[in-house]
């Protein structure tokens, strides 16, 4: 043994340094084990070798209990301080792109343990337990209380997690996934809050800083929901909200990046009736038309029913229940909620469209920040122009060059007097689409969507973060 790496109620960490393999160090985990233990400390020990993800420290030996019932992990050395000592020494001033970096690397690792079967619950996600590797690498560390989860497991053998960032059902003996999301949230706040909060509460929100990406306040909130039904429906869609937007002004990829990816468009209208759905309906069938991929246009605001109304058009018959149908090559997804949702991003779609109505639910406005192609639709008529200058002052401080105004059946001296107003170019004038389900209205289109047409625009949807 060189050292003690560190302690807790838990046990001990040591370095090690390998006697038969000079110059490697491993570091060594001593856990004092209760003898009713025992079993469970065997079975989580083997399942924690068999897992590899770059994201974790390979496990590669255990002991079981010795005559004083202490139990050895061996594990790899991870070199480097972790997220508490890497960020007290920089002040706590952690880059944005590090901060976003970061949380996606953490998304991955607890994707790929909640993925088990049955799932791997970390449960004591802290500061204390990443690390930054000196080779810029993040590894989440420390397994001593990360267990599967199984149907038969109502309840915890014992209540663990660290206090301040374990979820609230933790105190009370349970765990499932969403309580490592919870846990994320609570390391999001504490390092964007300057290690002040992990809780969300009126002064944690003010004292978030004013620099962070336009995701981060509404997820850290809700990750840190204390009700498990409010949270996010499974780590993945926390991870896609995380992941960098596309950048429109990038060349030399298609859409998605050229190897299958998904493209949003998000169409967010402003008041009922306003043409949000009919513009929706009509890019799916434009991108469909264009032959650039399998699309799908997404109904997120439950109560409206317009596509049920579409089905009973089409088909000559009500859904009866059935989750999805197709017109003319486009997959319809009605009354979706955030389960559907995760689903359709699974199915691999080229473009996924998305009518978010009148946005009812404010957790349906995310979707339009993190769109490829946010479309608000307006109206530039002067007893309606009022909603969209209202909308626009509101939503300032989210609101990003990519955001496009759709003024349908605008005049153009009215669509030019719109960008002046709002002191923003991407305004536009929509003619009449009479047809929307044709697929014809792609020039009409070309100044909103015309990017994502096959062998027009070319950008790189995803960039992956690296520590620079």
């Amino acid at each position: 043994m060189e050292r003690v790496l560190g302690s807790g109620g838990m046990g001990r960490v040591y370095l090690a340094s390998d006697a038969k393999l000079p110059g490697k160090r491993w570091a060594i985990k001593e856990t004092l084990a209760d003898t009713a233990d025992y079993e469970r400390i065997g079975n989580e020990a083997r399942m924690l070798t068999r897992l590899r993800h770059p994201g974790l420290p390979q496990v590669v030996d255990f002991f079981p209990p010795d005559p004083e019932g202490r139990v050895f992990l061996v594990m790899e050395y991870i070199e480097g301080a972790n997220l508490e000592e890497y960020a007290k020494k920089s002040q706590w001033k952690l880059d944005p792109e590090f901060l976003s970096g970061l949380a996606l690397r953490i998304c991955e690792v607890l994707e790929y343990l909640h993925a088990q079967d049955p799932p791997i619950i970390f449960r004591d996600l802290k500061p204390g337990n990443v690390m930054v590797g000196t080779d810029g690498e993040i590894r989440l560390i420390d397994f001593g209380i990360a267990r599967s989860a199984g149907p038969e497991r109502s309840a915890d053998t014992v209540k663990l997690g660290t206090i301040g960032f374990a979820a609230p059902e933790q105190y009370e003996g349970r765990s499932d996934p969403s309580s490592d999301q919870y846990a994320l949230g609570a390391v999001l706040l504490y390092l964007c809050t300057g290690g002040r909060f992990s809780e969300w509460t009126p002064e944690a929100q003010r004292a978030l800083r004013r620099d962070l990406p336009p995701w981060t306040a509404p997820a850290i909130r809700r990750m840190l929901s204390r009700s498990r039904e409010d949270r996010y429906g499974g780590i993945a869609e926390v991870k896609r909200l995380i992941s960098p937007p596309a950048d429109p002004e990038a060349e030399g990829n298609a859409p998605g990046g050229g190897s299958g990816g998904t493209s949003t468009v998000a169409v967010l209208g402003l008041f009922r009736g306003c043409g949000a759905t009919h513009l929706a309906i009509a890019a799916a069938h434009a991108l469909a038309r264009e032959g650039s991929g399998r699309t799908a246009v997404v109904e997120l605001e439950r109560t409206a029913g317009a596509f049920e109304r579409v089905a009973l058009e089409w088909e000559g018959e009500p859904l009866r229940g059935r989750r999805t149908f197709a017109v003319r090559g486009v997959d319809y997804w009605p009354a979706a909620n955030r389960e559907t949702l995760a689903e359709v991003f699974g199915r691999g779609y080229r473009h996924v469209v998305l009518d978010l109505g009148v946005c009812a639910e404010a957790r349906n406005f995310e979707e339009l920040l993190r769109a490829d192609f946010p479309l608000i639709v307006g109206s530039a008529s002067e007893w309606r122009s009022g909603e969209l200058i209202d909308f626009a002052r509101r939503e300032h401080a989210r609101a990003r060059p990519k955001w496009t105004y759709v003024l349908p059946f605008a005049a153009e001296e009215a669509v030019r007097e719109m960008r002046r107003r709002l002191n923003h170019k991407r305004v536009y004038g929509l003619p009449g689409l009479s047809d929307p389900y044709s697929g014809e209205a792609g020039e009409e289109l070309e100044p909103l969507i015309g990017a994502l047409y096959s062998g027009r625009g070319r950008r790189t949807l995803w960039k992956r973060w690296s520590r620079t």
